[in-house]
This record gives C-alpha cells, sequence and structure tokens, in this order.
C-alpha cells in the first residue's frame, strides 16, 4: 500500500466506526492482499472493512459463506448485529492474483451474560450472612452502595449482625463477559439480626428476573419485519401498559431472557432497525412480545426475513429508551439499563453525555440529581430526551437512647430516653424472654423517657426492641432499610456473695499471721481488730495480722463484699483469730510433753513457767485447777493469768486455781521472785504448809496480784505476800489466812507498795494476824477492806521508817484476847483519811499509834470501837493531828488521845466524839467528857472548828451492810473544816463538797 493511500483508508475506518457509534478495537490493517479491516476475532461492537485500493482492476469480491454469487468489493463492509445477538461473519474474498479464495472470520457478541446469581436466598438470616455470588466470567460487586468491585465466583464474603440492632446488607452484581458485554444487574437484600430474636416486620426483598413465558395467544400482526436494503425495519405493536420487546436470532429464547431487547420505554409501539452488511443474505429470525408485571410474553412462532438489497438504508429515528432500574442505597445510586437497540447516551448532572456500556454508581448530594438520558440511532438520530430525578442522600436512621446501653449493668434505677427528631416506637420484656415485636400500635418513648427501677435483692434483666419511625421519607427508600434495635441491659441490685475466708486460717497462731480471702466478683472489705469495731478497708490480698510481745492479741475478723453498684453483702460470721508469740497455755487436763499450745497445753503449772522462762515467753496461760509441785523461781517478766472458758476466750465468770504444794523446809514459798516480774491475774492460790513459808516470796524484781484470791492455811508463821526488796502491787485481790500461828496478808521491806479495792482476811484460827507491814517502804492503799477476827492479837497495817497513805478503807475487826492496834507508825509518816472502822475486841485496842518520831495526820475516820480497854489515838514522841472524825468508844476505860507532849494548837479540831472516860490522857490530862472538858479539848482546835458530842442515836441513822450510815439531821453534817490533804473522795467514793464545810466523819451525804 502506498503511502499516500493509508491516511485516506484509516479516515474512513474511523468515519465508518463512528457511523455506527463503535470505537474501533485498532487502526485498520491490511488483514488481506486489498482488505483494510481489523484482525479475525470476536468483537463486542461492529467491526469494518475497507477496500484498499478502487482501481480497475485491482478490485477484490467477496462473498457471505454459503452463498453463490461474488459481489464487488467496492464499498466499506459493516460487520454487525443486534442488541441481544451473536452473529458470526465467515467471508470469502477472491483476490485478482489469486485462483483461490481467502476466508476472513468475525463474530459480533452483543449479546449480554446471565446475570449472577446470590448463594443466600434473600429475608432473615440471623447473627451471620455468609454470601457468595454465583456467574461466570468477570463478576462486579457493590455491597451497600460501595464502588463495584471484581470478585471470584464462590468467594465467601462475611458480614455480622451487630449485637444490639437489625443490620440490613443489599448486594448488587453483574458480570462482564470476555469481550466486554455487561449483564443486567442483579440484586438482593438480607436482613441480619441477634441470635434469637426476630424481628418486627417483615423484609421485603428485591425482585428477580423476569420470567419467560411462551404465550399462544400473541397475534403475528403485532409485528412486522420491513427488509430496507441494508437493514430491516422491526415493529413490534404491545398492548396499552405493556413494553415491547424482540430478539434477533436467539438460541433459547425461551429459556432466557438475555437475547431481548425492550424496544421503547414509553410506547407500546416501538420500531427498530436489524443491521446487515451489503451482500448478506442469511435469514434474520426474530421472537417478539412484551414485558407486562415483570413476565417476558413471547410469541411461540418467530417472524423471519431474508435481506435483498435493490434499496438504499432508510433509517428510522430511535424511540426512547427504557427507564433505567435505579437501586437507591442510603447515600448511592445505581443505575443498570436493559439490552436496546440502540445506543443509551447519559449524563448525570452536568457531566458530559457517554455511552452506556455497564451498570454504574452514581453518589448522591444533599439535593436531588438529575439524570438525562436519550437514544441514538446508528446514523445518527436521537430519541427524545428521557429525564430522571435521583432523590438527595439520607443517611440511615437508627433508633438511638440515651441513659442506658447495650449489654451494661448498673446499680440503681436508670432511664431510656430517646436521642434525635426521630420517634422511637418500642416494646420492653423482663428476663429471657423476646419483647414482642413493635407495631403502629406501640407506645412510643416520651421525652420523659423510660425507667427501670429494678427489685431490691435481685438481678433484673430488661430487654427494649426500638424501631425509629421516620415521617416524610423521600420515594424510593425502603423503610425496612431502617435498623430495628434490641437492647438488653440490667439493673443489679443483688447483694454480692459473702465473703469467704481461704482454707488455712486457723483460730490460733503462735507467730503472726494473714487472712485471705477466695476470689470472688465485686470487692472484699476487711476489718481486722480485737475488739471487733475496727474500721472497713477495701482487700487487695492477704493482709498480715501482726501478734505483740506484750501479750496475746486476739483479733476479730469481719467482712463484707460490695459490687462495682454499690450492692453489699451481708457479713460474714465474724472469726476469730488467737495470735500468741508470747505465752504458753497450761490445763490439768493436757498430756506429758505438751507444746503449750492452746490446743496442746502443758499440765503442770510448774513445767509450764520453766518452759515458758527457757523460751522467753512472757505469759502462762491457765484453765481448771493447775497443781504446782514444786516451788518455781520466776527471773524474768512473767505473767500467769487465769480467766479463761474453754475456748480458751477470756471471761469475767472464770478463775482459774493453782493447788501448790511445796515440800517443808526452813521457809516455804510457792514462788520466788528473784530479779524477775511476776504477775498473777484472774487466778485463785490455795496452798497449805506445816510450817514456815508463804505463796510469795519476792527478793527482787517486782509482784503483781490483780483480780486473784490468795488463801493460806496451815503453818507457824505463813506471809501470803513477802517482799524483801521488791515492789507489790495487789489490785482488786483477796488474801486470807487460816489455821496458822501467826499470819500475815502483805508484808514488804525496802519496796513500795500499792493495795487498791483489796481485802486481806483471816479467821479465829489464826491466833496473831499482820495485815499489812511496811518497813523501810512507802505504800499507797486505797479501797482495803481487813476482815480480821485473830483468836490473840492484830496488827492491821503497821509502817516502820516508811510512809503510808490509807483512804477509802474499811476495817471490820472482832476476837482477840491480847492487843489490838490497827494502825501503827514507827519512826513513819503515816495519813490516814475517809476510813470506816468497826471493832469489837476482847482484849484492848489502840487505832491509832505513833512513836519515835513519827507524823500521824488523821480526819474524816469514822471509828466505832467496842473494847474494855481502848485508846482512838496514842502518841509518843511524835506528833497527831486529827480532825472531822467520827469516834464512838464502848467501854468502861477509854480514852480519846493519849499523848506524852502537849498538842499544838489547831492539831484537834472539828470531832465528834462520844463515850470516852477521858478526851486526853498524858501529860495535859483532860477528864470524862463534860461542857467544861470539851471547853478545855477545843483549846487545841485554835481557830479551827470546835470539837462537838452527840449520842450515837442522832449521829447515825441506821446501819446498812454493815456500816453506820451518817443522819442528815447529824452536828456532823457541814461541820468540817476544808483540808488539803485528804482523798478527795469519802469511803463510798462521792465527792467532798466543794461549796459548804465537808461533813465530819467517813461518809459525805
Amino acid at each position: 500500500m502506498t503511502g499516500k493511500r493509508f491516511p485516506i483508508l484509516c479516515a474512513v475506518a474511523v468515519m465508518a466506526a463512528a457511523f455506527c457509534h463503535a470505537e474501533p478495537a485498532a487502526l485498520p490493517e491490511e488483514v488481506l492482499p486489498g482488505v483494510m479491516g481489523p484482525r479475525q476475532g470476536a468483537y463486542a461492537e461492529a467491526q469494518v472493512l475497507i477496500p484498499a485500493t478502487l482501481a480497475t482492476g485491482t478490485m477484490a469480491r467477496y462473498r457471505f459463506s454459503g452463498q453463490g454469487t461474488w459481489i464487488a468489493f467496492d464499498r466499506p463492509l459493516y460487520l454487525s448485529a443486534f442488541s441481544g445477538e451473536e452473529r458470526t461473519y465467515a467471508i470469502e474474498f477472491l483476490l485478482p492474483d489469486r485462483s483461490a479464495p481467502a476466508g476472513l472470520t468475525y463474530s459480533i457478541d452483543l449479546r449480554s451474560p446471565e446475570p449472577p446469581s446470590f448463594t443466600v436466598e434473600q429475608g432473615d438470616v440471623g447473627p451471620v450472612l455468609r454470601l457468595s455470588v454465583d456467574g461466570s466470567d468477570d463478576i462486579r460487586l457493590s455491597v451497600d452502595g460501595a464502588p463495584f468491585e471484581s470478585v471470584r465466583p464462590g468467594e465467601i464474603l462475611e458480614y455480622f449482625a451487630p449485637s444490639d440492632s437489625t443490620r440490613i446488607v443489599v448486594a448488587s452484581a453483574y458480570t462482564v463477559d470476555p469481550v466486554g458485554n455487561a449483564s443486567r444487574l442483579t440484586t438482593g437484600r438480607w436482613r441480619l439480626h441477634p441470635e434469637g430474636l426476630v424481628p418486627s416486620y417483615p423484609l421485603v426483598p428485591y425482585p428477580g428476573a423476569s420470567a419467560v413465558y411462551r404465550d399462544a395467544s400473541i397475534s403475528p400482526t403485532i409485528a412486522e419485519l420491513t427488509d430496507l436494503a441494508g437493514s430491516a425495519r422491526l415493529t413490534v405493536r404491545a398492548p396499552e401498559g405493556a413494553l415491547p420487546c424482540a430478539a434477533v436470532n436467539a438460541s433459547n429464547p425461551f429459556e432466557s431472557t438475555a437475547a431481548f431487547v425492550e424496544l421503547s420505554g414509553t410506547q407500546p409501539t416501538a420500531s427498530c432497525e436489524i443491521p446487515f452488511p451489503w451482500g448478506y443474505e442469511r435469514p434474520i429470525v426474530v421472537y417478539y412480545g412484551y414485558v407486562e408485571g415483570g413476565v417476558l410474553h413471547v410469541a411461540p412462532e418467530p417472524i423471519s426475513l431474508k435481506p435483498r438489497f435493490t434499496a438504499e438504508e432508510s433509517p428510522d429515528t430511535p424511540t426512547p429508551p427504557v427507564t433505567p432500574a435505579v437501586v437507591l442505597e442510603g447515600s448511592t445510586a445505581l443505575v443498570d439499563w436493559p439490552a436496546s437497540p440502540w445506543t443509551v447516551m447519559y449524563s448525570v448532572g452536568d457531566t458530559p453525555f457517554a455511552a452506556y456500556e455497564a451498570p454504574f454508581r452514581v453518589d448522591l448530594g444533599d439535593a436531588v440529581t438529575g439524570l438525562r438520558y436519550y437514544a441514538l440511532g446508528p446514523y445518527g438520530s436521537r430519541s427524545a430526551m428521557g429525564v430522571m430525578k435521583l432523590p438527595a442522600r439520607r443517611a440511615v436512621i437508627d433508633p438511638a437512647l440515651a441513659g442506658v446501653a447495650h449489654g451494661a449493668s448498673y446499680g440503681t434505677a436508670v432511664t431510656a430516653l430517646p436521642l434525635g427528631e426521630s420517634r422511637i416506637r418500642y416494646s420492653s420484656s423482663e428476663g429471657d424472654e423476646p419483647p414482642p415485636p413493635v407495631s403502629e400500635r406501640s407506645p412510643s418513648l416520651g421525652t420523659a423517657g423510660l425507667r427501670f427501677e429494678g427489685r431490691p435483692g435481685e438481678e433484673v434483666r430488661y430487654r427494649l426492641r426500638l424501631v425509629a419511625e421516620t415521617p416524610g421519607a423521600d420515594a424510593g427508600f425502603d423503610p425496612a432499610r431502617y435498623s430495628e434495635r434490641f437492647v438488653s441491659f440490667t439493673v443489679d441490685r443483688k447483694p454480692p456473695p459473702i465473703p469467704e475466708a481461704a482454707h488455712g486460717l486457723r483460730s490460733y497462731s503462735s507467730s503472726d499471721s494473714f487472712v485471705s480471702f477466695m476470689p470472688q466478683d465485686g470487692s472484699i472489705f476487711v476489718s481486722v481488730s480485737e475488739e471487733g469495731d475496727g474500721p472497713f478497708v477495701p482487700y487487695e490480698g492477704p493482709t498480715a495480722i501482726n501478734g505483740s510481745d506484750e501479750g496475746r492479741r486476739r483479733f476479730v475478723i469481719r467482712a463484707y463484699a460490695e459490687d462495682e453498684f454499690g450492692n453489699r453483702s451481708a457479713e460474714m460470721k465474724p472469726l476469730g483469730l488467737l495470735i500468741d508469740r508470747s505465752s504458753l497455755y497450761a490445763d490439768p487436763r493436757g498430756r506429758p510433753g505438751a507444746s503449750g499450745s492452746p490446743d496442746d497445753p502443758i499440765p503442770y503449772l510448774d513445767d509450764a513457767i520453766d518452759a515458758a522462762q527457757a523460751a522467753g515467753k512472757r505469759f502462762v496461760y491457765l484453765r481448771g485447777a493447775m497443781p504446782l509441785r514444786r516451788t518455781v523461781v520466776v527471773t524474768t517478766r512473767l505473767a500467769i493469768a487465769g480467766g479463761f472458758d474453754e475456748g480458751w476466750n477470756e471471761s469475767g465468770s472464770a478463775v482459774a486455781e493453782i493447788r501448790a504444794s511445796v515440800a517443808p523446809s526452813s521457809a516455804a514459798y510457792a514462788f520466788v521472785v528473784d530479779g524477775g516480774e511476776l504477775s498473777l491475774s484472774s487466778i485463785d492460790v490455795y496452798m497449805k504448809e506445816e510450817g514456815r513459808g508463804g505463796i510469795i516470796l519476792a527478793r527482787t524484781g517486782s509482784v503483781s496480784v490483780r483480780r486473784s484470791a490468795l488463801r493460806l492455811s496451815g503453818g507457824v508463821e505463813m506471809a501470803a505476800i513477802k517482799s524483801t526488796g521488791a515492789s507489790v502491787r495487789l489490785e482488786s485481790s483477796s488474801i486470807r489466812l487460816e489455821s496458822t500461828v501467826t499470819g500475815r496478808g502483805v508484808d514488804v521491806s525496802g519496796a513500795a507498795l500499792s493495795i487498791s479495792d483489796s481485802t486481806i482476811a483471816c479467821d479465829p484460827s489464826v491466833r496473831l494476824f499482820d495485815a499489812v507491814r511496811v518497813n523501810e517502804g512507802q505504800a499507797d492503799i486505797a479501797g482495803l477492806r481487813i476482815d480480821a477476827s485473830p483468836s490473840q492479837s492484830l496488827s492491821a497495817i503497821s509502817a516502820t521508817r516508811s510512809r503510808v497513805g490509807v483512804a477509802r478503807s474499811v476495817l471490820f475487826v472482832d476476837g482477840g484476847a491480847s492487843s489490838c492496834r490497827l494502825f501503827g507508825a514507827s519512826a513513819s509518816s503515816l495519813l490516814v483519811s475517809s476510813v470506816y472502822v468497826d471493832v469489837s475486841w476482847k482484849g484492848s485496842v489502840e487505832a491509832f499509834s505513833a512513836s519515835s518520831g513519827s507524823t500521824v495526820r488523821i480526819a474524816h475516820v469514822t471509828s466505832v470501837v467496842r473494847s474494855p480497854k481502848a485508846v482512838f489515838a496514842a502518841s509518843s514522841g511524835s506528833s497527831v493531828e486529827l480532825k472531822n472524825s467520827i469516834a464512838e468508844f464502848y467501854g468502861g476505860d477509854s480514852a480519846f488521845l493519849r499523848s506524852d507532849s502537849a498538842q499544838a494548837v489547831g492539831s484537834v479540831a472539828a470531832n465528834c466524839l462520844w463515850g470516852f472516860a477521858r478526851l486526853v490522857e498524858g501529860r495535859s490530862p483532860i477528864g470524862a467528857i463534860s461542857v467544861a472538858a470539851m471547853a478545855e479539848l477545843n483549846r487545841y482546835a485554835g481557830n479551827e472548828r470546835p470539837n462537838v458530842t452527840e449520842a450515837p442515836d442522832k449521829t447515825f441513822y441506821a446501819s446498812v451492810k454493815g456500816l453506820m450510815r451518817l443522819s442528815p439531821s447529824s452536828a456532823c453534817v457541814d461541820s468540817g473544816v476544808v483540808l488539803g490533804w485528804i482523798a478527795p473522795v469519802d469511803l463510798l467514793g462521792s465527792a467532798r463538797g466543794a461549796e459548804n464545810p465537808p461533813d465530819i466523819g467517813a461518809e459525805e451525804l
């Protein structure tokens, strides 16, 4: 081919392609000598063969296979087909320089492939959708309006329902065959929902493909096929309301709609052209009918035409194309046109017109989007313009709530409130039953919301079904597209389980311990205290519980649980824990070789004390009647205590016993304190001996007896407590001696003594009795009761070279054939106040004695003495101060004061005296009580209140529990003098008057 001819032929080819509205597959080439065109093959658009030369003698001739006449190749040969048709051209060319013909074969494939199908039937599918697409060729898929993407046939795509609502999945798919033909769009809709919940409204599926119906009632006269020489005009007249359609040379017209073309989108009668190339004489077979109600009605017999070529082509104007199918999906639209005999040109908005080739996606805007389209004929003729309005995008409205969340738990009442402007209809239920379906009769959720209270002590599950109504929804939006919510939540007012202590916690530990709890829901709060009233603190792990070196500690462990909502469990049963790292336990029922724990006590006290001192223990706890078989020497700090029940709990009513049996010796004692500190509490000690000794001998160190009873029996000279250098404390205890020659309660030398609220007693089986004796020491005595009935003599409280104070004490003394001295001071300081004395003695009585330079101060003493010979106070080389006291003496020979020196002025004042034979004996004697004698005695009163006399029946009104009680009308009331050195309270614990002068005597009214 010459260079001048090639550009001309290219222009002809492009122009020819334009006439048939197709893009040439490639620039023409000389496929045979003298023949320009595309290479042989299959094409989805019309193709053109062009003669390379028109010169005489060089022109080729051609014919279609099966035809006999050769035709001069003197014009372009248009190879085309009707929409929906696949037409094959086998062309023979007789070339001038060849004797044998040469052939070319082309396939013009305008047949749309079959639409794909979804493997899952449309409708409700439960919580999971596993979707795949079946089809041949290339499958394009759009889900929920997303852009089309290629997927493999059978590829599984998974979609899941939210836990609290439905979900609509809309999928659209089409296929593209190897030559580029696109199928119709297949669309499906599926609704996912939580397991076990059925949506309130049925789901409307998308319609499927049109069914083919071989309709024998169609008249043959509705279709007409006219030969136009180079094309044929097809006219189909459908019934009113139906759309005409046709298929050309279809292979299976009654089984598939893929070959059928809708000829018009608006008119029941339409015409179109069926093209064929010049010289093509093969029959054209047309199946015709119409579409009505989604069903394709096809005449049972086709019409046909054998082309002829006697006239020029006469093109028709196309009819308006069919309105496209549109799938609206929220903010997008998918547009799909059926096959047409014309080329459909479309424009979205203001975009340029383009030829429709396959379904496409349109992004919807905030306003309506216009879709314009028309049909373009093969020679440029156009149909009328069609216009379609695509609605503005609209967001999917889900029913939204405030105040509650799906799957949440709450500890108090909650209120579900609507969000947004949409009306929300609801139904509700409790427990596991789903709420009933929502209907137009279901209540609306108002602005006040819906309150859920729960029930005390229970965990209540509430379930809501919600549907949002959207009034005024744009046409084309399916109401079933909007989701239905299922909200489930719990109002938990049920307390968590009661905490449970982990295994391994024992009630006793000899070392520091800890408490832990079994894992459980909620937070645990624990209280560990000795009184059981300690604060609760969060439990974060094993909690240490520490003992003390100062004795056993009994802890009460309490706990409760609290969940995240503040629900509180009941308290667990309190646990008791005894931590005692400094004690041993003794019980006569114990076994030999015992460890000394509460569960394994030592049976003998002497063994327990030895073991405690050897192990550095500071406490020995007793239960029952403990035998003490030998003297024990205490060299450490050791406390021996009773007062325990069978569980080793401290009990105010329980007292342990010690039965001491010590081998006789020159001085046999049960306990010897030698540099140690011995403490006895809540113990009854009984000891019976034959020689000398006692219960406690304290050389150095200290002794403390508290809430205990010491009882001695037998022997020649016995002392309950004897100290030769150790301090002694007696508190709320008692000492009793019996059946001994000489008995002493407390005998302290060179140390301090403290006695409070205690009793020291002896019975007549004791001959000589010293209740309290202090030598070269000091003593503070308060609340002491002495009950003494010795057969011979008595010294109640005596001090030698010591300082002694006595207050709030009572002395009941009787018996005795010899001397009785209640208070004696030798070279000592003695102060006595608020003391009651009642003596019935057969021998002589000296209530107070001061000698060897002692200083004795007596105030607020009430004394009633019955004795044949008695002295209230005797002073030898000492000073005595007597004030605010009552002295009533019965007997023939009695004196109030005996002194070897004159008394200082102001030393004897405000006393009430009765029954004395002499008021003063000694250097300045004063006779029996008389007016003159009282006046002389009152010289010692000085400026203080005078001494008075009063009969007993005036002074006292009655005897209550052995005490003579002061009469309110007595001259003693408000007659005393104010003293700064006396006890601040009276005998019975009442405060001395501050506004009025004090009363005379031990009692203050």
